[in-house]
């Protein structure tokens, strides 16, 4: 019977022992009356006083134990240990009041691998804070942008080695564009890799996220690597996440212990894929921004060819003009000068075209409220220098139009106004033209032209019927209608 109580107890005992949570049991003066658990099971109880377990002894507890209405009291407390060691912990107490005596329970849980692993987090989780605010990979500069994020990987996981690796763009082998050794606490260079040389490797992403292994001369899935990669870099464990953008796999990012082996945590993992979508933002701002660059550089190329075709058509057209201008000088009367006349004034509006284009922002699209007023100028000059005095009046709303309505208008201005200046002012030294340009319903336009002269006649002149076959031709060519009325004078209506 004493031997099996002997042996219950020493069953207990043990149990008491090897409790994960260590049991510390005082009277109300916090005198130590129990002790078990892992934390006491190498030390005699008579060794262990109150002052070693908690600094500052019965004063400090006092201090922290005060349950008014509560039965239990928690706090976190370094905790001495008998050989001087320091392990932070997790204090429950609980008060039991037996026969007018008070116990105090001691529950001491081992709390270091729980701190630990929070300052674990806490290191990483400030180092991702950081890549989001870095302007590095925000500006797109790869260069530094790569140097930080693999920098700060290798120091946030203690990792010797952290290195980024792009496909070629014929898939042909692996380049590393940065490798940072921690034991050295600096990029040291790593030479290019045949990708043929790993087909099995590589595949392996296809199907998987992370190929994590503890130890890579053993492992299956890096025998390939083994005796060209691994053994010369002393590589012993590896963690290897693929870099993908828009789902295509673009490279790989590769955290590298040496010396020992290795067990990669789901933390380390999470951190790595974090680490492998910084760096495949880095490349892709990098490109886009290169991108970016390489479109303005054209877009300012097409501009100034663009700009410099416009003033050469316009010189062009000028030369013409001027030919024509000493072709004029030569007719041997009215008629025939007045048909260069009319030719140049057709040059001039399109050239003013060509002249508003080269000196504007866009050349695709002209204000044609500006060109209308050009153009009136140019045929005032032309035909209302004379003796007659004519006023011209416009009313214009800013519209802007491409280069295929623009031309054809501007011509059709010309005729018109032209017509009115040859026959609506005969035997007068006065008259008015009245301009209006309006936006109607959505993408409709309005033009009219009015004159007080004696109204619009259809007549065989030559030079009317040339007029109106040229108007007809243009206003079909912007897919418009007109019409001529008598109101007080001529008045052109064209929509388009």
């Amino acid at each position: 019977m004493s031997a099996v109580a002997n042996t219950s107890d020493s069953i207990t005992q043990s149990i008491l022992d090897n409790l994960t949570e260590n049991v510390l049991v005082t009277d109300d003066q916090f005198r130590i009356l129990e002790a078990h658990g892992s934390l006491f099971k190498s030390s005699k109880l008579s060794s262990v006083s109150i002052e070693e377990i908690f600094k500052g002894g019965a004063v400090f507890l006092k201090g922290k134990i005060k349950f008014k209405d509560k039965q239990q009291i928690k706090f976190l407390h370094d905790f001495v240990l008998t050989d001087k060691t320091v392990i932070h912990t997790k204090v429950r107490v609980i008060s039991i009041v037996s026969n007018g005596d008070t116990r105090y329970l001691f529950y001491i849980r081992n709390n270091t691998k729980s701190k630990m692993y929070r300052k674990d987090i806490m290191k990483k989780f400030l180092t991702i804070e950081k890549f989001s605010k870095s302007r590095k990979i925000r500006d797109g500069r790869l260069d530094e942008a790569i140097y930080e994020i693999l920098e700060l990987s290798a120091k946030a996981t203690g990792i010797e080695r952290v290195n980024a690796w792009v496909i070629s763009q014929d898939h042909s082998e692996i380049r590393c564009i940065g490798n940072f050794d921690l034991r050295v606490n600096k990029f040291v260079e790593l030479t290019n890799l045949p990708r043929i040389t790993m087909p099995n490797y590589f595949r392996l992403f296809e199907t998987e996220k992370i190929i994590a292994t503890s130890d890579t001369y053993s492992d299956d899935r890096t025998k390939e690597l083994v005796e060209f990669y691994l053994k010369p870099q002393g590589i012993q464990s590896m963690m290897d996440i693929p870099i993908r953008i828009e789902g295509d796999m673009v490279g790989v990012v590769c955290f590298e212990h040496t010396g020992s082996t290795h067990e990669w945590n789901l933390l380390e993992q999470k951190f790595g894929l974090v680490i492998a979508q910084m760096i495949s933002l880095a490349i892709e701002t990098h490109t886009k921004l290169t991108t970016q660059k390489d479109l303005e550089h054209a877009v300012n190329e097409q501009r100034v060819l663009l700009q410099e075709v416009h003033h050469r058509v316009k010189n062009n057209l000028a030369i013409v003009s001027s030919l024509i201008n000493l072709q004029s000088d030569k007719a041997k009367d009215e008629y025939h000068r007045a048909l260069f006349e009319e030719c140049r004034n057709r040059l001039n509006s399109i050239a003013t075209i060509h002249q508003m284009l080269y000196r504007s922002k866009s050349f695709s699209k002209i204000n044609f409220k500006d060109y209308l007023g050009e153009i009136v100028n140019n045929l005032y000059d032309s035909y209302g220098s004379g003796e007659k005095e004519v006023i011209i009046t416009r009313e214009l709303q800013d519209i802007s139009l491409d280069l295929s309505q623009a031309v054809p208008l501007s011509l059709i201005v010309n005729e018109v106004i032209t017509n009115s200046f040859k026959h609506a002012f005969n035997n007068r030294k006065k008259g008015a033209i009245h301009i209006e340009l309006i936006a109607g319903p959505p993408k409709k336009r309005k033009l009219t032209i009015r004159d007080d002269g004696p109204g619009f006649t259809r007549t065989s002149s030559d030079a009317i019927s040339l007029g109106m076959d040229i108007i007809d031709g243009l206003v079909e060519q912007i897919e418009g209608k007109y019409r001529f009325e008598n109101d007080k004078g001529s008045v052109f209506i064209l929509e388009f």
